[in-house]
């Protein structure tokens, strides 16, 4: 579960990014994992959060809906309320401003930088939590409504039921039933291509054991819609320790008489699969399968053609 001062950061971005007022299972289901479980604990969690916010100064609006959602409450912040637009930073500034608090991981400043306007153009994790993807509004109104979705995703068409919205290192992920493979997968919302189809409200039932942060994975590497997606990667003798304290001696499919190693590796997200393999710099190469050894290849070349 995210440390309260994560949370809290996270639900002001969240309530000064939302176009409709939010209720509290609204929030919860879009910071899933960082509230606790169970309804009385969520409920005094969110208070306290929602208390010491005010006492600060942040201008939470609430509201009580009508229609289907009648007499349940709904939380927004007023930006115009909350931003300090009148200290009138130049958009260099306030860039210079946002990496000094990322630079320094000072978790403390990043309320201050939603008061500045952080707009996401600098590397702070906060300010990158600030979601302006448009296909988020789509998918949160999918999953409170219980609505399947259809989207385009690596050039292949999707049909989900989705259970949840994710935030994690300020990065959206729509998690839920993919209905052609009959599992549960995640998919990242920036990779989400032609926009998101919405179908009928009340289409599915998330089931009531489900919980994001069993089915979440921890490892990015394993971040995709093929999660079973694995690269045998051989490690030299230099290495070879050091990786294998890392993922186990499970994950050791061969122990050269050098004292190099050839490892099963996760390769579902390629892009943490590549930080993870050039981390371990000339010591490491991708044996299989060919496309991942393909893949790998023609993304160095492109970057030193491009150099």
């Amino acid at each position: 579960m995210a440390d309260a001062l994560e949370r809290i950061t996270n639900l002001v971005a969240l309530l000064l990014e939302t176009r409709a007022p939010l209720t509290l299972e609204q929030i919860a289901n879009e910071l899933r994992g960082q509230y606790p479980p169970g309804e009385a604990a969520l409920r005094g969690a969110f208070e306290r959060d929602k208390a010491m916010l005010r006492e600060i100064g942040v201008p939470i609006d609430s509201e009580v809906l009508a229609g289907s959602d009648a007499g349940k409450t709904a939380y927004r912040i007023d930006r115009r309320r909350y931003e300090l637009a009148e200290l009138e930073l130049a958009d260099d500034e306030r860039r210079a401003l946002q990496m000094a608090v990322a630079a320094a991981r000072l978790s403390d400043g990043d309320f201050g930088l939603l008061k500045l306007g952080a707009d996401g153009g600098a590397s702070s994790i906060v300010v990158a939590n600030v979601p302006d993807d448009p296909a988020l509004p789509a998918l949160r109104e999918a999953a409170a409504q219980h609505a399947e979705v259809a989207f385009g995703y690596r050039g292949r068409a999707r049909r989900l039921q989705p259970y949840a919205v994710l935030l994690r290192d300020g990065t959206w992920y729509v998690i839920g039933h993919d209905v052609e493979h009959d599992a549960v997968r995640t998919y990242r919302v920036d990779r989400i291509e032609d926009g998101v189809t919405v179908g009928d409200d009340a289409t599915f039932e998330r089931p009531a054991d489900f919980d994001v942060r069993s089915v979440f994975p921890t490892d990015p590497k394993l971040l995709g819609d093929e999660p079973a997606s694995r690269a045998v990667v051989r490690v030299d003798a230099p290495r070879a320790a050091w990786v294998v304290a890392a993922m186990g001696e499970g994950a050791v499919q061969h122990t050269h008489a050098d004292g190099g190693v050839e490892v099963e590796v996760p390769c579902a997200n390629i892009d943490a699969f590549r930080s993870w393999l050039f981390g371990l710099g000339e010591h490491a190469e991708v044996v299989s399968p060919p496309e991942v050894r393909a893949a790998v290849v023609a993304w160095l070349r492109e970057m030193v053609g491009a150099r």
